[in-house]
């Protein structure tokens, strides 16, 4: 996924949830959501920053604390997992260990038959040597997601 795709979906739930949503917690969640893909600029991507270990240690005290924008900013770290775990795989405990874990599911429609498949992914994540990043695809998702911005926190 890229970077507008794990902004755009958390902020569109936040959106939808909320009571009282506020510029600054959306703000919040889509730095959180995005802030994992630092790591490719490092020489793994989907490394510390994809790992539970490293994830949920921010989570926790952002929960017991009650600071709203922390919250959101991990809740933001923690859906850009989730969203991974499905287009490819994450290390939950990197750096004890690199296998990665993820799922696919396929819908499949036809003369031959219909139905779904889902297969569960292991594997390590693919190093990066380039990065490169194609936002072609989700500069839709992005306008949609700013239009809702504009109209729910006018």
């Amino acid at each position: 996924m890229d970077p507008f795709e794990h902004a755009s979906i958390p902020t569109l739930v936040y959106l939808a949830l909320s009571e009282d949503p506020a510029w600054g917690g959306a703000l919040a969640l889509i730095i959180g959501a995005t802030f994992p893909d630092l790591d490719a600029f490092t020489r793994e991507h989907r490394s510390y920053l994809h790992s539970l270990l490293v994830a949920i240690p921010v989570f926790a005290p952002a929960y017991i604390s009650g600071n709203h924008y922390a919250l959101l900013f991990s809740l933001g770290w923690l859906s850009h997992l989730f969203l991974d775990f499905f287009t490819g795989v994450i290390p939950p405990v990197y750096p004890l260990s690199r296998q990665g874990w993820g799922v696919t599911i396929t819908a499949r429609g036809g003369p031959s038959g219909t139905g779904f498949e889902v297969h569960l992914l292991e594997r390590y994540p693919d190093p990066r040597h380039d990065y490169e990043l194609n936002i072609s695809g989700s500069t839709a998702l992005a306008l949609l997601t700013l239009i809702a911005l504009v109209i729910r926190l006018h």
